[in-house]
């Protein structure tokens, strides 16, 4: 694991849309900030939010057999 993040900002009228890549496994994550938000943040708010992602799909995969609540057989109307 190399660490590293491939990071894309593109301004949108008072945002900035920025999009993160994880290197070694290519998760990716998107969101906006305002324009007027220092480079630095960006990049700390980028990193963040990729571990986070990779953490709950590392999780995910220790548990495969969990259903989110409510999706069982009962729940809605079967047409």
């Amino acid at each position: 694991m190399s660490g590293d993040i491939y990071i894309e900002i593109v301004g949108i009228g008072q945002a900035l849309r920025v999009a993160a890549v994880d290197a070694d496994t290519a998760e990716e994550v998107v969101f906006q900030v305002p324009k007027n938000t220092p480079r630095a943040e960006v990049e700390y708010l980028a990193r963040a939010k990729l571990n986070w992602k990779l953490k709950r799909n590392a999780d995910k995969k220790k548990r495969p057999d969990t259903k989110r609540p409510g999706t069982g057989p009962g729940r809605g109307i079967t047409v």
